[in-house]
């Protein structure tokens, strides 16, 4: 029986949450509910619609909607009366936040945070979009002229929603229903027939047609795709020079390895793809590739992405010149970006390339940097938001935060801090003007008037011949300028929040960079080489001890959680697989031999490929992630994952293999037809054809002598061989030629 919805009286639940974003709204007088089957069985036993909100704490515009909606008497009314509320960390649950996020995208052709979803108590979407203006409007949104319409609030669309689920509620769960089945069929659209990249909970159908073979030319309609989106002035890869531009780094890492396909032997050894991808491409081809690649990651690294005064960058740029971010600072991104800094390093050997790989070392493994864990492991993200002062009451007034508070400066200050002298070098240096360097049009807030963003406008040998002082004055100068300015920054402003979750996947990704980082600078600077691997291993020591069940082999996400997605497992692999790749510490290679038994068991689909979680009642459908984003594919680094331990583990090779082959096979036609999406696809679909080189070194061979033998589809062990052996997947062994390392093509080998 349907009880009255007036016998309903909810009381916010998020004091005692887990996520610092779901305790950050504990205050709001919208009665919060966290996602739980208790909650969704509320919605059942009322009769209610539910609105769910997904964000993330470091997200401005979740900050802006809270300010403006949510923390409003008029809405929390509303909501409490004739809504479920539900708040949900996108963080902490990627699988709902992607299956949400996808209708939203498929019926309003965009998306982002927060996103904002009214659902069926069966948990079908009926409504959905992303920031809608409230009763406290802090943004300029106004219609551009008297004629237009004025913009949708949402307490327009939360009465309107209360008026359809309350006269027209069969029309409602139909309309709900339907558009299911549109999400469905509209993610499955372009999908072989041999695989189902959506699929129903319950079902698993298949069919035995085969699939779509694969070819390497791939990789050329791949490159021609970021070519024609290329930024030649500014770097970055863009559709719409009005769009926001984000560091994507796995289609520089793509990028880099095409590149690196023709460099030198030493880089050869590090990541390039080899033949006969080099012949297939072709050299302009490969060259292209490492110039676009090469000029964005400078181009980033001088720009206001980059903190210029601390450690990392922000997350992405609203401007084509990188130089206006969102001030967000994502753990992820940035473990993602040393792994991009260090392969560009071993193709151009540029010392602004390194010094940007030492700074993002500083963020993992300094004990001042405030993504570090002291018990290792490293926290999420940073908020963008945070006050000018270090009190909340400055001046007489209330202090509000402001999205980049703690990263811009008004010239003035400069001036205060530094002098004036120095104040006009390090201004003119980092682009500071006296009215400010943010573009009006893109200041909705009116928060950056007078403000400036930091980015490298000038180098030291021009502001030498501008100011007439010795280029080394010029660069004491600059020096001492950042370190009174960080100094400042540090003592007098406060800092941005940092959201203390602990995110297995997130670590993986880390881990794995550092690893590469510690090899990378094992012979430029040892004693940072060494902290990024005491880093890397105290953290898998700490996510082994915290986040794994040594009995069921299984993961839990966070700490708080005891659940994990399939990123969880397909990262934490990887990042075990070049732990001891690095290491040749065993215990790393069982480890990553047992996560993926457990991915094998419970997230692997009958038709190819990883379902992103295990199955559960609260999906209404079980996506396989493919594409890559913000994050790495999760099925392309399994793929990946496969065909490395099928070369550490002779033994079960041909299953490896063959579920590698079975991961592509699934993503077959989505990868012809649209194979930028599917970079980290396209690399596991060349590891694949071309196999992986096994390299066995005798027992004696010291480590300096083993890091040229590493890089990307090698694997190295050491056994009782005379010398280094190369080995087929047959377990063919033969001595190591020097044209080996260089991945000369044979054809070129003899007629050379």
């Amino acid at each position: 029986m349907v009880k009255e919805e007036p016998n309903l009286s909810l009381q916010n639940a998020l004091a005692n949450s887990s996520s610092p974003y779901l305790r950050a709204h504990k205050d709001n007088p919208v009665a919060w509910q966290e996602w739980s089957d208790q909650t969704i069985a509320l919605a059942k036993q009322y009769q209610r619609l539910i609105f769910l909100s997904i964000g993330y704490n470091a997200c401005h515009w979740c900050h802006v909607m809270e300010r403006e909606s949510f923390s409003t008497p008029e809405v929390a009314e509303i909501l409490n009366k004739s809504f479920i509320p539900i708040k949900l960390d996108r963080e902490s649950r990627p699988d709902l936040d992607d299956i949400y996020m996808n209708y939203v995208t498929a019926t309003t052709g965009s998306g982002g945070w927060p996103l904002n979803v009214f659902l069926t108590p069966d948990l079908k979407p009926v409504f959905g979009g992303t920031y809608w203006p409230g009763p406290a409007p802090m943004t300029n949104l106004k219609q551009a002229s008297t004629h237009d319409e004025p913009p949708v609030s949402f307490l327009d669309i939360l009465h309107k929603m209360q008026d359809v689920w309350s006269t027209q509620r069969e029309k409602c769960l139909q309309s709900s229903a339907d558009i299911t089945n549109q999400l469905r069929a509209f993610a499955a659209e372009g999908i072989h027939s041999h695989s189902n990249n959506v699929q129903s909970p319950g079902t698993g159908a298949s069919t035995t047609e085969p699939p779509e073979p694969l070819e390497l030319d791939l990789l050329d309609d791949a490159l021609d795709h970021f070519i024609t989106r290329y930024d030649s002035v500014n770097g970055g890869f863009t559709a719409s020079p009005t769009a926001p531009k984000f560091p994507t780094p796995s289609n520089l890492t793509f990028l880099l390895r095409i590149g690196a396909a023709i460099a030198q032997p030493s880089t050869h050894t590090r990541f390039g793809f080899f033949s006969p991808v080099p012949g297939i491409l072709g050299q302009d081809s490969c060259l292209t590739a490492a110039s676009i690649s090469m000029h964005t990651l400078l181009a980033m690294a001088r720009s206001a992405l980059r903190d210029h005064l601390g450690y990392g960058f922000h997350r992405y740029s609203v401007t084509p010149d990188w130089n206006l971010p969102h001030f967000e600072k994502m753990m992820c991104d940035n473990a993602q970006l040393l792994g991009c800094y260090c392969d560009a390093w071993a193709l151009g050997r540029d010392p602004e390339i390194l010094g940007t790989i030492y700074n993002l070392v500083e963020y993992f493994t300094n004990p001042d940097s405030p993504i570090v864990r002291p018990e290792g492991g490293w926290y999420t993200s940073e908020d963008a938001d945070s006050r000018s002062s270090s009190s909340s009451v400055a001046n007489g007034a209330v202090d509000e935060k402001r999205e980049g508070a703690y990263y811009v400066w008004t010239l003035k200050e400069l001036q205060t801090v530094l002098g004036d002298r120095d104040a006009s070098v390090v201004a003119r240096h980092f682009g500071v003007k006296g009215h400010g360097n943010v573009p009006a049009e893109h200041d909705m807030h009116d928060e950056f008037l007078s403000q400036n963003v930091l980015h490298i406008q000038a180098t030291p040998s021009v502001l030498a011949k501008e100011f007439g002082l010795a280029e080394e004055e010029i660069v004491r100068i600059i020096k001492t300028g950042r370190t009174k300015l960080l100094e400042h920054r540090k003592t007098k402003r406060e800092q941005p929040e940092v959201d203390t979750k602990v995110i297995a996947s997130w670590n993986g990704l880390a881990i794995a960079a550092l690893a590469k980082a510690a090899n990378t600078l094992a012979t430029i600077d040892k004693t940072r080489a060494r902290a990024c691997q005491e880093a890397a291993e105290k953290a898998a020591i700490y996510i082994r001890r915290t986040l794994y069940d040594e009995t069921t082999g299984r993961l839990s996400r966070t700490p708080e959680s005891t659940t994990a997605f399939v990123d969880d497992y397909a990262y934490l692999i990887l990042a075990n697989i070049v732990l001891y790749d690095l290491t040749l510490s065993q215990p790393y290679l069982d480890w990553a031999v047992k996560l993926q038994e457990y991915l094998d068991e419970h997230f692997v689909s009958t038709t190819g490929g990883y379902f992103q979680a295990e199955q559960s009642s609260q999906q209404i459908i079980r996506l396989k992630p493919g594409t890559d984003s913000s994050l790495p594919s999760p099925n392309g680094t399994i793929c990946m994952n496969l065909l490395y331990l099928s070369s550490y583990r002779l033994e079960k090779q041909a299953e490896y293999i063959g579920r590698a082959r079975a991961v592509l096979d699934a993503f077959a036609v989505e990868m012809i037809q649209h194979p930028f999406l599917y970079v980290s696809l396209l690399s596991g679909m060349v590891m694949e054809q071309v196999g992986v080189k096994t390299l066995v070194a005798p027992m004696t061979m010291r480590d300096s002598q083993l890091r040229r033998l590493r890089g990307w589809g090698r694997t190295v062990v050491r056994d009782l061989v005379p010398s280094v052996m190369i080995c087929t997947r047959e377990g063919v062994c033969r001595p190591l030629k020097q044209s080996d390392l260089e991945d000369v093509d044979e054809a070129e080998e003899a007629t050379a």
